[in-house]
């Protein structure tokens, strides 16, 4: 028969499964592929043998930083194209809201054999344009890119 006196206890029961949903949902919604997918606007490239993801603190542009490991470059780069409007630049152009994120960043990039930049970007209003960019080092290809303010 039900009792009244175990009433709080299975609101409390019930309060604590829904928590765990959401602790598992927010997960998932951090995990790399999907945040590879929020911020790019397409699933993770079939040439992507390993990725993984490197958040800064909060900041101005809520920064991410991918790092990809792949043995077809052009074709990751043209995919990036195609989504970021990626394209190529020298090291003197390199915006200074990504040199302020990470200064060990910058010794990569002004060691990479290319770097690539997105065309046009907003970093107030990600949704008009998110600002990508492109650079390797002997082993990965990186992709810092910004977030959702």
């Amino acid at each position: 028969m039900f009792k009244l006196k175990f009433v709080p206890l299975y609101i409390l029961v019930t309060l604590m499964l829904i928590l765990v949903f959401f602790q598992a949902w927010t997960f998932y919604l951090g995990t790399t592929d999907v945040t590879f997918e929020r911020l790019t606007g397409s699933r993770p490239y079939n040439e992507i043998q390993e990725m993984s993801l490197r958040r800064y603190k909060e900041g101005a542009i809520s920064p991410h930083l991918f790092t990809i490991k792949t043995e077809d470059d052009k074709k990751i780069i043209e995919k990036f194209s195609k989504d970021c409007g990626v394209e190529k630049i020298t090291v003197d152009k390199l915006p200074q809201e990504a040199a302020e994120t990470d200064k060990e960043m910058v010794e990569v990039i002004e060691k990479s054999p290319y770097i690539y930049l997105s065309r046009s970007y907003d970093l107030q209003n990600p949704k008009e344009g998110r600002m990508c960019l492109v650079f390797r080092d002997k082993e990965h290809l990186y992709l810092f890119i910004n977030g959702n303010l």
